[in-house]
This record gives C-alpha cells, sequence and structure tokens, in this order.
C-alpha cells in the first residue's frame, strides 16, 4: 500500500482545502501514515509545518475506517510497473494534485513543498532528490521520471535560487 506525502513547509496554521477527487488529511505533527518504518522520517524531523496525507477517493468516506493509502491515486502503468519504478498519477487526479502542490507552494511562507512516495512493494532503497521547481517536478512526471520511494523537494517556480559562490562552482 503506497502512502503518498506532502509537506507544506513552515506552514503555521491550518488550511481549508478545496473539494478534490480523492481524500486528503492534514495534521501539524509531521509523521508518516506509512508504519512501523517510514522512509523519510529523519527528513520530517529536520523542518517544521503541516503534512498532507494523500489517500484514495473512498478514505474520505465518514464511515471509512482501513488504512490510508493512495493506490488507486496511481496510473495503471504505475500500478503494473515491475517493482514500481516509477511514480505516475492516474489521469483523473492530476489536476487536483497539482492544484494541492500549487496551492501549498502559496503558503508555505518560503515556497517550498517537500513530496515523498512510500511503497512497501517499490524500490528496495530511499532515493532523495535535490530540490526541483514546480515545473520541472511535473515535467518529470510526464515523462514518467519520477520515482517510489523518493523525496522531491519542490520550490515554487517564482522562488530565484541564489547564484553559486566560487565555492560551488
Amino acid at each position: 500500500m503506497p502512502s503518498i506525502e506532502l509537506i507544506c513547509v513552515d506552514q503555521h496554521e491550518g488550511l481549508i482545502l478545496p473539494k478534490l477527487a480523492f481524500a486528503v488529511r492534514s495534521e501539524p505533527v509531521l509523521q508518516s501514515h506509512r508504519s512501523p518504518s517510514p522512509l523519510f522520517q529523519s527528513d520530517f524531523d529536520q523542518v517544521r509545518g503541516y503534512i498532507y496525507h494523500l489517500g484514495n477517493p473512498n478514505c474520505d468516506k465518514l464511515e471509512y475506517e482501513g488504512p490510508f493509502f493512495a493506490y488507486e491515486l496511481l496510473s495503471e502503468r504505475c500500478q503494473g510497473s515491475s517493482q514500481s519504478r516509477f511514480m505516475e498519477f492516474a489521469p483523473e487526479f492530476v489536476l487536483g494534485v497539482r492544484e494541492l502542490i500549487g496551492l501549498l507552494l502559496k503558503v508555505s511562507p518560503i515556497g517550498r513543498v517537500i513530496f515523498t512516495t512510500d511503497w512497501q512493494f517499490g524500490p528496495s532503497s530511499a532515493k532523495r532528490y535535490s530540490e526541483t521547481t514546480e515545473k520541472s517536478f511535473w515535467a518529470s512526471h510526464t515523462n514518467q521520471k519520477l520515482r517510489m520511494n523518493a523525496l522531491y523537494p519542490i520550490i515554487s517556480n517564482s522562488v530565484v535560487k541564489p547564484a553559486k559562490t566560487k565555492l560551488e562552482l
């Protein structure tokens, strides 16, 4: 059962979300729903903000008491991929996830969202990627370049990265 979680970095107050085609739970305690051994808890412990857990549409029903997971949010190609090497949203959920990420980037005082996927049947090791813009993140999604069991720090397209110093060149 895959989990997909977003952290709106430095978000201070709760947010009323628009109606989406999938379930979302949010909380200020940065704790993954994927337990007992979440892949990225050490990364979560280094930031503050709110975490958003994405879930199957039926996880949003009041009477639902089962596990909160995001398998149905994945495309059929992704669901059937050998060891789920890539992460791709089903077409009917892409617009809602784009809207959510865009909203969270606006709410984050520093214009930063951490996007994670954690699937027990995914790659055996976790991968942390370098910071990417929202535009580049979605280009990677379109080209099946996003990976499962991965962490992607996403910054707003309008955030200007500082110029590299001589030491970084």
